[in-house]
């Protein structure tokens, strides 16, 4: 087994038994409230009649089910990535508990290889997961990426 395997293995046995110990929204974890900075950017899209989010390492939900919650009476969709299968199906259970399942469209898949079309989003999170990518890309070929895609990057 690989460095990278190994990290990877070390991280899905600790969220499996986050996931598994805390319920979302309860105090006790870093699970009982979505990144304030998240919400801060998402006042900015009020106005928007139809949003799309991307939230890559969206986990079970902490900040993708609040911004379901923002588009109410919106269209639009929350397109939530995880490398876990067992984050993949409490993000859907969560989601099914404060209705809003219809918003969400859950992916299987490691946001290193996950393709972000341009201009599909007008709001990309990225919390606490960039740093779990395998390889890394030079700054400017990054940059690049990020540029093609008509969002706000938090």
């Amino acid at each position: 087994m690989n460095r990278v395997e190994h990290i990877r293995q070390e991280e899905k046995r600790y969220h499996d038994a986050c996931y598994d110990s805390c319920s979302l929204f309860e105090p006790g974890s870093w699970l009982h409230k979505p990144v304030k900075t998240v919400l801060d950017q998402l006042e900015q899209f009020t106005d928007y009649d139809q949003m799309n989010v991307l939230d890559l390492g969206s986990g079970i939900g902490r900040n993708s089910i609040p911004i379901a919650q923002s588009l109410v009476g919106r269209n639009g969709k929350v397109v939530c990535v995880d490398l876990l299968q067992s984050a993949i199906d409490k993000l859907l259970a969560y989601s099914e508990q404060y209705n809003v399942l219809h918003y969400m469209d859950a992916r299987l898949s490691d946001i290193e290889h996950f393709d972000i079309e341009p201009e599909a989003y007008d709001f990309i999170v990225a919390v606490s997961s960039l740093e779990h990518r395998a390889r890394s890309l030079p700054y400017s070929a990054s940059s690049k990426r990020w540029r093609r895609v008509r969002s706000r990057l938090v």
